[in-house]
């Protein structure tokens, strides 16, 4: 996104600068080459978009081996009941004396 940013700033700036746009009496250049840099930056993302999905996506093929997916239940802290009973620590817990 920075390349289509300053590009496209540079463009407007010499746009101004040969007249071919006129400059603010009181800002001078400074809104016509922000608002080109704030279009480029949006832009430059725009057209990223596709490549960065691909990384994501083969990030997520060498990461559902690991433990990771839809398939993996890693926010489970064994609380809830059926995690319990599955795991057998609702009878651990039960025949441990209280402090009380």
């Amino acid at each position: 996104a920075l390349p289509f940013s300053l590009g496209s700033m540079l463009v407007t700036q010499g746009l101004v600068h040969h007249g071919y746009l006129a400059a603010n009496p009181r800002f001078g250049s400074l809104p016509k080459v922000a608002l080109a840099g704030i279009l480029g930056y949006g832009l430059g993302k725009a057209s990223y978009i596709g490549v960065c999905q691909s990384k994501f996506h083969s990030l997520d093929d060498q990461l559902r081996g690991a433990g990771f997916g839809p398939g993996h239940n890693r926010h489970c802290l064994l609380t809830c009941e059926e995690c319990k009973i599955k795991h057998g620590l609702s009878e651990e817990r039960s025949s441990q004396p209280s402090a009380s």
